[in-house]
């Protein structure tokens, strides 16, 4: 069975997370839920483009789940990071524990939406 009964006899639903190519993603029974995506820019750099959280499971911190398993692989393997997309940019932004993969040297691939500021004021939209 996938769902267990806490204490009050509420039905915690069980999230998976699984490794797909450059992306990882979070699935329950209801089917994916969440998703961050990379790509390589070479072969030492990785672009975050892309992290989505389904509103109904949202501020439960899986964005931040999804950001960290990209900077632990990316840590393991030696790479940088740049974020991309609105939600990493802002946390790596707000968390000094990503200064170490940050590669801020090279602007090309940042989205100018993400860097004007806007998305990383409300925080991103995926968290």
């Amino acid at each position: 069975m996938d769902t267990d009964r806490d204490l009050y006899g509420e039905v915690e639903e069980e999230i998976l997370a699984k490794k797909q190519g450059n992306s990882y993603v979070l699935t329950t029974t209801k089917g994916t839920i969440g998703k961050i995506t990379y790509t390589m820019v070479d072969v030492d750099t990785w672009v975050i483009d892309h992290t989505y959280v389904d509103g109904d499971y949202r501020g439960q911190h899986l964005g931040r789940q999804l950001l960290d398993f990209v900077v632990e692989e990316a840590r393991e393997k030696g790479r940088r990071i740049i974020p991309s997309c609105s939600y990493a940019l802002a946390e790596f932004k707000r968390n000094p524990a990503y200064e170490d993969v940050w590669d801020k040297t090279n602007t090309e691939y940042s989205d100018s939406y993400s860097s004007s500021g806007a998305g990383a004021a409300r925080g991103g939209l995926s968290n």
